[in-house]
């Protein structure tokens, strides 16, 4: 039997199609909803990846994907936040390395999301309202870091005429004054990434504006202008094939409901929230997801 011993640049090859055929089935997970088994995948990933023939492009697309599935896991289920920090600075320390000006922004990006998305989890957590006045709230330092950082990232994305970026870092600006309640320079910036978003067929950027949209329409009691706007981001989620925050757009529209006074269709959307939130495997989902009539009220009560 014959063998031959594969070269240095053939294993470097196979470690480059391993981690690109990994990343692409952590992806998958991850629109899924599946977001242990994305985690799993992509945390056995980067131990492989570790060896001396892999090179640090080979590790950059699963750190960076591994930053998306720990921010959405840390907000969807209120984890530590060590490890989606750590992740996201050895994302952009390889990003750096290589001079790859793409993925810098996106960890920046990253980065100023993990930032604002842990703040809100330590206020709900801690039973106050995430939307405190800007310099008013304990984590005001936080935020004004995270608002730092998507400002850097949307200066390079424009650099780069990267436009999905673009709409997603005017979206994540806008997400730091929202909880500012700097609700009119919010809905600027929604406007601006839905406008991006649509003009660029960026159908996944779309959604959060829109769902934010409603939001702010739910907080003025807009309800006839609220209602269109949520089920628009439940659908643009649902083409858009992301399962994580389907529970989120019908716990929205259920709220919508019950403040139109329609027990029956929020009870609809709280099951679907509740069911979709099953198969994920995050059961306790929903009851811990305050309506968000209650948040206000207790933003209105600290006021």
């Amino acid at each position: 039997m014959q063998s031959s011993v594969l070269t240095h640049e053939a294993i470097t090859s196979s470690y480059t199609h391993a981690s690109e055929t990994l990343a692409e089935i952590a992806q998958a997970y991850f629109l899924l909803g599946r977001l242990k088994d994305a985690r799993h995948l992509l945390s056995t990933a980067l131990r492989l990846l570790e060896a001396r023939e892999a090179t640090p492009q080979s590790r950059l697309r699963p750190l960076l994907l591994y930053s998306q599935v720990l921010i959405v896991d840390h907000l969807l289920t209120r984890g530590e936040t060590e490890l989606m920090f750590s992740i996201i600075s050895q994302a952009q320390q390889v990003a750096e390395a290589i001079q790859d000006p793409q993925s810098r922004a996106d960890a920046l990006s990253l980065l100023g999301q993990a930032h604002c998305n842990a703040t809100t989890i330590a206020s709900l957590k801690s039973g106050v309202s995430p939307f405190v006045p800007q310099g008013q709230g304990r984590y005001d330092e936080e935020l004004t870091t995270a608002l730092t950082h998507q400002r850097q990232a949307l200066q390079q994305r424009e650099a780069l005429n990267d436009t999905r970026g673009i709409s997603e870092s005017y979206f994540l600006i806008g997400l730091v004054h929202e909880r500012w309640c700097l609700d009119e320079q919010a809905q600027d910036y929604y406007a601006r990434a839905g406008q991006v978003a649509e003009e660029s067929g960026h159908a996944f950027e779309r959604t959060e504006p829109t769902r934010h949209r409603a939001l702010h329409a739910l907080k003025q009691g807009h309800l006839e202008q609220a209602l269109p706007l949520a089920l628009q981001a439940l659908k643009l989620r649902e083409e858009a094939q992301f399962r994580p925050y389907q529970p989120l757009d019908h716990l929205l529209i259920r709220d919508i409901y019950l403040a139109r006074g329609d027990t029956a269709k929020a009870q609809q959307h709280t099951e679907a929230a509740s069911a979709i939130a099953a198969e994920m495997g995050m059961e306790t989902l929903v009851a811990s997801m305050p309506n968000i009539r209650d948040v206000l009220t207790a933003k209105h009560r600290e006021e």
